[in-house]
Formats: C-alpha cells, structure tokens, sequence
C-alpha cells in the first residue's frame, strides 16, 4: 500500500534524456500498468546481495559487455545502480551495441522511496 500512497504523492518529473527515468515516472510507466520489462541492477555482488529490487537481476558494470546475451532486445531494459551513474554508463554501452530500448532508471535509494519492494540475499 505504501507504494501507491507514495507514488501519487510525487508526481513523475520529466526528464530531458528521454532514455532516462526518475523513479517515480519507472513506477507509472512500467510498473503500475504492468509492462513486460527486464530490470538490471549494476552494481557489484556484495552490493546486490545487501538489498535490491525485487525481481531484479545484477550484472554488475564491468560484465555488461560480457554479458549482453542475458539481457533482452526486445522488451523494455530499466537499468539502475546506487545513484545513476553506473546504470548510465551501462546504458551507454548497450546503446552503442545497439540496443534502443534501454532506460536508466536512478538510484536504489530512489526507487526504494517509492515503494518498490527491497531484498536482501543471506
């Protein structure tokens, strides 16, 4: 419940990179509505395991190049790390490997103030 209190609370800011979304406009655009997307998080094993998005899969930064053969062409790819930054240069490296459907979507602190579920792996 918390998630939708919040959300509506906040409303999605615009961004001017149409290829990034704050957490909020993640929330009404693909989560809300239920849109088949596949979420990466980037950052590294020991910080996945300390808490991250439910349903999330981690391809830590330096294996997404590696690594493209898990992350799908044609669905929706919402990238996200600590702060933004790590996600935004995993989105460029997808980009420039031609991928056109790639979001970086922030932070985990973000999307966690919105009330996507966070867990932890023991």
């Amino acid at each position: 419940m918390r998630f939708f209190s919040t959300l509506f609370k906040q409303e999605p800011a615009e961004s001017a990179d149409p290829y990034t979304l704050d957490a909020a406009e993640y929330a009404v655009r693909f989560v809300l509505t239920n849109v088949p997307h596949k979420l990466v998080d980037v950052r590294s094993p020991a910080e996945f395991a300390a808490g991250h998005v439910t349903g999330a899969q981690n391809i830590p930064l330096p294996e997404v190049s590696e690594q493209m053969s898990r992350i799908p062409r044609d669905m929706p790819v919402m990238l996200y790390c600590r702060s933004g930054n790590r996600s935004g240069q995993a989105m460029h490296q997808l980009q420039m490997a031609g991928y056109t459907n790639v979001y970086n979507i922030g932070g985990l602190s973000g999307l966690a103030a919105q009330g996507l579920p966070i867990e932890k792996n023991d």
